[in-house]
């Protein structure tokens, strides 16, 4: 997955409120405010970072992004929706008006028409979801650091689980996918949706997903389950998204802008949001972590479960 990015007209609240963010921006400067360049916002689809199908936008990116427009009053705003694979060229081409999208992952690629600002958005990595009730289940499966072993729960064929046709879910996950795809316990579905419900029937003991997605979904579809995700053994780096603005002199001025609130923001207040989309118990780790992430010189930070402090 290249872009973490939203969608709901219909999802609970989150349970804690995050910090306020600024009103959305929209298309049109107030008239006390001086008129400046205009920057476009491009906004993929990517549930529950952008949540896109409510007449108002939100989610955790939406949020991020109007926290910054709000330190950023020079600019006048603007919200675009559009594809990735649309964004990607329009950036690539280096023509038009100032465009910027708050949800991109650097890569070699990417860093030849796109300036990238310092880490804005840190996501816990796809991970198993299953049942709060069921964690004492999972304890064989479990390493000495509390993340689950999976090839080993692959391997048992009385642990049911489903995957989405299609998907990747990572080089590594997706290695250890690759040998069991096909055995009658690794159910295959059209939709993600669906993996929750499935969970609350007890149709599958277990799920993959990226934590912030199934709660997404719990609040969503099955707002009386009780979930919790698990680690998995090899995939616990954090995720790193940030701001990318086209590689242009005035791309490269807002990012220098936007590098300055990152400076003076050391604790990453933004990141709040993100935290909000989450399980009390994967919010407990994602804190952790970027307690971590925030005062270590490594550029990775590793999640450090313990089963038996999960409450």
């Amino acid at each position: 997955m290249t872009s973490l990015s939203g969608f709901s007209a219909h999802a609970q609240p989150p349970s804690t409120p995050p910090p306020q963010p600024a009103s959305p921006p929209n298309s049109s400067a107030p008239a006390d405010l001086p008129s400046g360049p205009i920057l476009h916002w491009s906004v993929p689809p990517f549930a529950p970072a952008f949540i896109t199908d409510s007449p108002e936008l939100s989610g955790y990116a939406a949020d991020t992004q109007n926290w910054f427009v709000d330190r950023l009053p020079q600019y006048r705003h603007e919200i675009l929706q559009v594809p990735l694979a649309r964004l990607m060229a329009e950036m690539k081409s280096g023509e038009g008006e100032l465009r910027c999208s708050t949800t991109l992952i650097p890569t070699e690629e990417r860093r030849q028409y796109i300036a990238f600002a310092d880490t804005i958005l840190l996501h816990l990595p796809i991970s198993v979801v299953i049942r709060v009730q069921d964690k004492q289940r999972f304890s064989p499966y479990l390493d000495d650091k509390g993340h689950i072993d999976l090839p080993r729960l692959l391997a048992d064929q009385n642990m049911i689980t489903a995957v989405r046709i299609g998907r990747a879910y990572g080089t590594q996950v997706d290695k250890y996918l690759s040998a069991y795809r096909e055995d009658p316990h690794v159910m295959h579905v059209a939709d993600d949706t669906k993996f929750l419900r499935m969970l609350e029937l007890e149709r599958i003991d277990w799920s993959l997903y990226f934590p912030s997605e199934a709660e997404f979904y719990r609040r969503r579809h099955t707002p009386d389950l009780d979930i919790m995700a698990i680690p998995i053994n090899g995939n616990t780096t954090l995720l790193e998204a940030t701001i990318g603005c086209a590689d242009t002199p005035a791309g490269k001025k807002a990012i220098a802008e936007i590098n300055d609130i990152i400076e003076k923001n050391p604790t990453m207040p933004w990141t709040d949001f993100y935290a909000d989309w989450l399980s009390p118990q994967d919010r407990e780790w994602f804190k952790a972590a970027r307690d971590q992430f925030i005062n270590s010189d490594q550029f990775e930070t590793r999640l450090q479960y313990n089963p038996h402090s999960a409450r």
